[in-house]
């Protein structure tokens, strides 16, 4: 983990002080270091400033908090700033700039998907307290990309920054469902490897089974994975991390379940081709739930670095699981034609 001398710094047209002095003396008043410029008379005397910017942004400073305003954006030297701080996030790739907006205006390279907080709705304290939070989810070292270790669960459950709960849930699904990615693709494919089970007759018998066996899998899900009261003990106060990373790895293990309760029909061998086409057709009633759980799992990695600030914002973040086991009429009317043909 780097090494800062300063934890942020703020970046703003010099129109817009009256607004960011308060936040800066009040992050003083927490602990928090802030470069600001007023603080670095003495520090910046005689020294090409323009380069000592660069300097500072690039190597100095953990975070770059941006005020953005109609002023920021017109202001040649906060122009200066702010293309030297985009270049730095570019280059470390996660959360660098943090915005605050001061009005509507756009800002030329900054995504209306990245979080920010509102200078309008937001008071000073908020905003102050929210870049603690930021601060303590850095120190943990814990990002979603990282490998899941105990030392790393550990030291974000010392930290506790603001949304960790969701966040080292976000990381253990995702991890986990990275590793079914390739299994993932070829369920969509209708493909799977060979598994040695040859099926010589109608294939009615397993068929029914498999239903029995699917229908299980939903229940326990249902019952007693997902339930309200199951997340409430992980998620609830204080919250317990162990629990949390058993939810996670729950969710991943029931993902799993599904693709290998299909992976299963579609390596089977059939010699009757028109208990193959029922099988087969049987093995897409998992498509739904599978394309629901991998889309909540990829719009909780958009989220999982701005947790901070959406929370701060009063953004609800949902983390229930859908369930979704329903089958397509259309895939229904098909498979029961297919079993017709079967039972002929």
């Amino acid at each position: 983990m780097a090494e800062y001398e300063f934890d942020v710094a703020p970046s703003f047209a010099e129109q817009d002080r009256p607004q960011v002095e308060p936040i800066v003396r009040r992050l003083e008043e927490l602990g928090v270091k802030v470069y600001y410029d007023e603080d670095q008379v003495v520090a910046r005397w005689g020294l090409d400033l323009v380069e000592h910017i660069v300097e500072t942004l690039t190597h100095k400073v953990r975070y770059v908090l941006m005020f953005a305003s109609r002023h920021y954006v017109g202001h040649k030297w906060a122009q200066h700033e702010r293309r030297t701080a985009q270049a730095r996030a570019l280059e470390l790739q996660n959360e660098y700039v943090l915005p605050i907006k001061l009005d509507d205006t756009e800002v030329p390279g900054l995504l209306s998907t990245i979080g920010f907080l509102d200078r309008r709705k937001h008071t000073v304290d908020v905003i102050a307290q929210a870049v603690v939070e930021k601060l303590a989810q850095h120190r943990a070292a814990f990002t979603t990309r990282n490998p899941i270790t105990p030392q790393a669960v550990a030291a974000l459950a010392q930290e506790k920054p603001h949304g960790w709960e969701y966040l080292l849930y976000v990381g253990v699904v995702l991890q986990g469902l990275k590793k079914l990615e390739g299994k993932y693709r070829e369920h969509f494919l209708r493909y799977a490897p060979r598994n040695g089970t040859v099926e010589h007759g109608s294939g009615f018998g397993l068929i029914q089974d498999r239903n029995v066996l699917l229908n299980e899998i939903v229940k326990v899900a249902v019952e007693t994975v997902f339930t309200e009261q199951t997340q409430e003990a992980a998620f609830g106060p204080p919250g317990d991390p162990d629990r949390i990373v058993h939810l996670g790895e729950l969710f991943v293990r029931t993902f799993d379940e599904i693709l290998e309760w299909a992976r299963d029909i579609h390596g089977t061998s059939y010699a009757d081709d028109q208990a193959r086409e029922a099988a087969r057709l049987q093995a897409r009633f998992a498509d739904q739930q599978l394309r629901a759980m991998h889309d909540v799992a990829q719009d909780l990695n958009k989220i999982a670095d701005t947790l901070v600030e959406r929370q701060t914002a009063g953004e609800p973040i949902n983390m229930t699981v859908p369930l979704v086991f329903e089958v397509d009429p259309e895939l229904e009317r098909q498979f029961r034609e297919s079993l017709q043909r079967l039972s002929r």
